[in-house]
């Protein structure tokens, strides 16, 4: 009988939590440590039998856990998965991998130098929705790709900016590193590279330090281009996390938060749906509708189950560090286009 894989975890807050929940329920898992700032949480988890610790220096010397998930505000990232790393222990990051390519090189470095496979947070990669249609682009269901457009628009509740650290910039807070990098990485898997971004922020609407709308321009290089719209701050329902059902935490609705426009057809998701006409697609040819298949399933424990054969070395990350850093240098040019007025080219962040 296969013996159950030792995870801790490095933050309990919002997410680090929602991934303990996860934990407890996929098989093969033992909580070995939680590490985290606030004592009250610290309490609730060791009122339960797990140990608690307030450094996770501590808790790697004295746990001997496996695996890691690292779940800390975005600046403690990478330092925190180096220190995985350093100690022996395969590291699940939370997105986004680090909160500067910077960092993020200095991680690709040391995970390099460890020999341990490190598991990226991009969970939406392990989701049947977003497999579906990498699989149906790649096959070329929609012809040549030429048109691009993302929508991650939705209201976040005051409370939710209770943790300091989400509108402070120096601690990786924004909602471009928080969501949007999301949506970058599933528009890179299904679409393929984007090589150049012009974009403007916004800080309107709370006039905190950190953007909470933006409008980006992206240029693919399989030649196709593409928008990407996103605010936190605005009622509607068109973002991923409320049309998707990826997350019963989210109020469903039947809408879209991708569109997909190749020569022969084109894609919406989260729904799945393809529209084509023949025999070339003249505005008198009969439009076809039709729906891709897929079998629903929760993409966070797919993600965690993930996780245990990369412990086990049964299968190579997902999401890795190498293409983790390339949706972060995304986001990265997003920001220094906003703020410098001109296209960046992704190739000149990664060196």
């Amino acid at each position: 009988m296969m013996q159950n894989v030792r995870i801790a975890f490095i933050g309990a807050g919002i997410m680090g939590r929602h991934h303990i929940a996860v934990a407890r329920r996929v098989p093969g898992i033992e909580i070995v440590g939680i590490a985290e700032l606030n004592p009250q949480t610290r309490d609730r988890y060791a009122a339960e039998g797990i140990p608690t610790f307030a450094d996770h220096h501590e808790m790697l010397a004295e746990v001997a856990a496996e695996g890691a998930v690292i779940s800390t505000p975005n600046a403690y990232h990478a330092s925190a998965a180096i220190d995985c790393l350093a100690a022996g222990v395969v590291p699940l990051i939370e997105k986004p991998v680090a909160d500067t390519v910077a960092a993020g090189l200095g991680l690709r470095e040391a995970q390099r130098a460890s020999g341990l496979p490190a598991l990226v947070g991009h969970h939406r990669r392990h989701n049947p929705i977003i497999k579906a249609a990498v699989e149906h682009v790649r096959a070329g269901g929609l012809g040549q790709v030429l048109a691009v457009n993302g929508l991650w628009l939705r209201r976040k509740p005051d409370e939710y900016f209770q943790e300091a650290w989400k509108t402070d910039p120096t601690a990786g807070g924004g909602t471009l590193l928080i969501n949007a990098i999301h949506d970058i990485d599933s528009l890179r898997a299904i679409c393929g590279e984007i090589v150049a971004v012009s974009a403007m922020t916004s800080n309107a609407s709370r006039g905190a330090p950190v953007e909470d709308t933006a409008a980006i321009l992206m240029r693919f290089a399989s030649g196709a281009v593409g928008t990407f719209l996103i605010s936190d701050n605005v009622v509607a329902p068109w973002c991923w996390e409320m049309t998707s059902q990826e997350d019963p935490r989210f109020a469903w609705q039947p809408e879209n938060s991708y569109v997909i426009a190749g020569t022969e057809a084109s894609l919406a998701v989260p729904t799945l749906e393809t529209w084509s006409n023949s025999p070339n697609g003249g505005r008198d040819a009969t439009f076809i509708r039709r729906k891709l298949y897929h079998v629903a399933a929760e993409s966070m424990e797919l993600q965690m189950q993930h996780f245990l054969r990369v412990i086990r070395r049964e299968e190579e990350p997902l999401a890795d560090v190498e293409s983790a850093l390339a949706t972060l240098a995304v986001v990265e040019a997003i920001k220094l286009s906003a703020a410098q007025g001109r296209e960046v080219a992704i190739a000149d962040l990664l060196g």
